[in-house]
């Protein structure tokens, strides 16, 4: 019979084991793709082209935020637990994770927003696909995320009791925010964006219905009338 503490031993001990293997697959895993996806990107034959500098500047925010987030899951689960205990690692560490993780799915949005830009039949719209516009988009995306999520220097702290996790935020109000900001910016807006952009760019590049010529064979009489009355036009010129 399963008592409380038996209960909580074997949350415990499955939260540890998850932490300690799973986090380091993903870790690996997702360190692997990424880096793939940088590689391909920075070729040359693709380096003109807004969606490739929007993708590798998604993989590269992604390598970030599995460096500064996922490694100390996989450091908890061998009990060491240390960068979440000391206040300057824990504000820097979830700025940054913070930070990559906002612009790496905003990225992603401007992909979206760029496929459909490239496949629009206006050309006014086809001339915002460009490098230099992309390169702009992402400067601007970089300084928004950077400015939504400068309350973490403030708002978490180290070694707060009573928290699921060490590092977390030291007020309710904090952590509203830092949900909020979670759910919308990461989630819920990337999500709608990418399914809006895509459809209406399936839309743009979704052939047209083409009816074929339809031969029309008239009578021979009425070809030979047409005849006649062509050499009477040519003998009366």
């Amino acid at each position: 019979m399963f008592t409380d503490a038996l209960l909580i031993s074997l949350l415990v001990l499955a939260t540890v084991q998850i932490n300690r293997h799973v986090a380091l697959i993903v870790l690996v895993f997702e360190t692997i793709g990424n880096s793939l996806n940088i590689w391909v990107s920075s070729e040359r034959c693709l380096s003109e082209n807004p969606c490739s500098i929007y993708l590798w500047w998604s993989s590269l925010s992604s390598v970030c935020f599995i460096r500064s987030g996922v490694i100390t899951r996989v450091l908890q689960g061998y009990s060491i637990n240390w960068p979440n205990q000391n206040q300057f690692l824990c504000k820097i560490r979830l700025s940054i994770s913070s930070i990559c993780f906002a612009v790496a799915a905003c990225a992603l949005v401007a992909a979206s927003s760029g496929r459909y830009l490239h496949s629009s039949r206006l050309v006014k719209y086809r001339s915002f696909s460009t490098v230099q516009t992309a390169r702009r988009l992402l400067m601007i995306i970089s300084t928004v995320c950077i400015l939504a999520y400068t309350d973490v220097l403030y708002c978490y702290q180290a070694s707060v009791p009573n928290v699921p996790v060490a590092c977390y935020p030291q007020s309710f109000s904090c952590r509203l925010y830092n949900d909020w900001m979670l759910i919308m910016v990461n989630t819920i807006i990337p999500s709608f964006s990418m399914v809006n952009f895509g459809s209406l760019t399936i839309r743009n590049i979704r052939p047209g219905v083409i009816y074929p010529i339809k031969r029309c064979d008239l009578p021979n009489d009425i070809v030979n009338h047409n005849l006649r009355l062509r050499r009477n036009d040519g003998n009366i010129s």
